[in-house]
């Protein structure tokens, strides 16, 4: 009797880590895929505001466009971990968000980044470089 059971045992085991293993790979699919939506939502929304406020010729809004900046960067730090991706879009959106009036004189890099944001996605390569370039603009200037 007792030489039946620890094989079952094992057996059950097994079966559960298997199981388990397959839903956890499942999850972590499906909240990656979560967080690239949220990138391309973020990025398009930023790109809208920007491009639309230009053509009715109006002001855009420095709070929507600075908060689309920080899901980004909340985001980014989720998929990616704190690297020097997310060090760039954490300045840009602190700079921008002690000092919102600067935002319109950054208005074509600030579309710049949300364009090729939403364009490459969130494992693009060159949306960190647009992000870097505005980091460095808005530290050191023009």
């Amino acid at each position: 009797m007792k030489k039946r059971v620890l094989p079952i045992l094992c057996i059950l085991l097994l079966v559960s880590t298997v199981a388990f293993a397959a839903l956890w790979r499942q999850e972590a699919a499906r909240n990656e895929n979560t967080l690239r939506r949220m990138w391309l939502s973020a990025a398009s929304s930023g790109e809208h505001t920007i491009t639309d406020c230009q053509e009715a010729g109006a002001e855009f809004p420095s709070c929507q466009v600075i908060a689309e900046l920080r899901v980004m960067g909340d985001i980014c730090h989720l998929a990616k971990g704190a690297g020097p991706d997310y060090t760039d879009l954490n300045a840009v959106y602190g700079i921008l968000s002690l000092y919102p009036e600067r935002c319109s004189d950054v208005t074509k890099e600030l579309l710049l980044v949300f364009q090729t944001s939403s364009q490459e996605g969130l494992d693009g390569s060159n949306w960190p470089l647009r992000v870097n370039e505005l980091r460095n603009i808005l530290e050191y200037g023009r």
